[in-house]
Order: C-alpha cells, then sequence, then structure tokens
C-alpha cells in the first residue's frame, strides 16, 4: 500500500474548496486575484504505533489578501479551523485518523498592501 500523502492533500483541497467562498489553489494561476489560499507544502513522517502504519503529516496553507487590515486574513483563517479541526476527511487510500489546526499566523507583507495568513494542519493518517 502506497503512503497517503497525495490523498491526503486532495482530501483538504476538496474539504476547503467546499467549505470556502474564496479560491483554493494547489498551484496559483498567474494574475489570480485576491483573496484565494493556497496549499504551500506538506511534510510527513513515520508515526507507528505497534499494530499498524501511521504518518504524521502537517500541511501548510496560505491564505493571501490585498483587504485593508488583517480582518478577511483572519475571518477565511477562522473558516479553514472550522472546516478542517478535528475532522476526519474521506481519502481515495488510507484512512485519516484526525486533522488539527495547530497554528494561525497572520502577517503583513513587506509590501504594506497584502497579508498573509499561515495555518499549519496536522493530520494523521493510516496506509
Amino acid at each position: 500500500m502506497t503512503a497517503p500523502s497525495l490523498a491526503l492533500h486532495k482530501a483538504i483541497l476538496d474539504a476547503l474548496r467546499v467549505a470556502l467562498a474564496v479560491p483554493v489553489y494547489d498551484d496559483v494561476p498567474q494574475g489570480a486575484a485576491y483573496p484565494y489560499v493556497v496549499i504551500s507544502s506538506q511534510v510527513a513522517r513515520p508515526n507507528d504505533p505497534l499494530s499498524s502504519r501511521r504518518d504524521e503529516s502537517f500541511v501548510y496553507l496560505n491564505v493571501w489578501s490585498r483587504y485593508s487590515g488583517q480582518r478577511e486574513v483572519l475571518d477565511i483563517m477562522a473558516l479553514i479551523d472550522g472546516a478542517l479541526h478535528q475532522q476526519r476527511l474521506p481519502m481515495e487510500s488510507g484512512r485519516m485518523v484526525r486533522l488539527y489546526v495547530i497554528r494561525r499566523l497572520p502577517q503583513r507583507e513587506p509590501d504594506n498592501e497584502t497579508f498573509m495568513g499561515t495555518v499549519t494542519v496536522r493530520a494523521l493518517t493510516e496506509h
């Protein structure tokens, strides 16, 4: 059985596309309108209990906005939290044990016009 990294990526992408009114990308198209969310990276490591094969993954989401101030980024991050925290999303392969939103961080970009919010998701999946 293969590692469920791609299935986890797709499950999160699908869940966010249903829950959010803004575009959610794996690869942001040139000239994309703000606001939007992108899955920027994913890191997985083995987390095996005695009786099964399990991975602990960290998925990093970025929220991009040109709204004046942090409000839009904070609102979108709250919606992401509501859609993902403590969920068991359906996956095409493997099995979702549980998702946790473990960090939300808004920050102003150096251009002083753009805000980026970072959401870190911790996922436990079984092969």
